[in-house]
């Protein structure tokens, strides 16, 4: 004999809903797992644009390094070539002033190649205000008209390459009264 059970339109109710909500928590789950395995892989190809970011800058900056000594070097030859010259000379038959010369000139063409590559003097004369970025102050010294806290008197000459100073230039300044 067949034991007709009548279907509790609740317990029905309450079991699709448990099936809805397992459906929707499932495909919760796959969105998540997407969203992660998206932000896994970005990552991963931000961590390589950055390695090879930083292999260009690394090559990037030898290769500049390479080209600035190069240029500097070029300029330099020619300072070069006129030490070989005063020094091919006879000796024998060169006087003073044509030794004073010879070297006049070749600092002259090693000045025009330091400054076509932006390497320049810094020559203070007497009564420039003195500016601790550019001057080394290795003492006090009055001077007849140098108002106190100016340049009296100038020791070595610095240099600057544009507008980083290499050496500054070793100066005296007048004290305050």
């Amino acid at each position: 004999m067949e034991h007709d059970t009548p279907i509790d339109p609740d317990t029905t109710a309450a079991s699709d809903e448990a099936s809805d909500t397992t459906v929707e928590l499932a495909q919760m789950v796959e969105r998540l797992a997407a969203e992660r395995d998206e932000a896994v892989a970005a990552k991963m190809r931000v961590q390589a644009d950055f390695a090879n970011f930083q292999r260009r800058s690394v090559e990037n900056e030898s290769r500049a390094r390479l080209g600035g000594l190069s240029q500097l070097t070029r300029a330099l030859m020619p300072v070069l070539d006129h030490f070989d010259l005063a020094l091919a000379q006879d000796h024998a038959k060169m006087t003073v002033e044509q030794l004073a010369k010879s070297i006049e000139m070749t600092r002259t063409e090693l000045q025009k190649a330091l400054e076509h590559n932006g390497i320049a003097r810094i020559e203070p004369t007497p009564g420039t205000p003195f500016d601790p970025m550019q001057h080394d102050a290795v003492m006090r010294q009055p001077a007849a008209g140098i108002e106190p806290g100016c340049v009296s008197m100038r020791f070595q000459t610095g240099w600057k390459l544009g507008e980083t100073v290499l050496r500054p230039a070793k100066v005296a300044v007048a004290p305050d009264a």
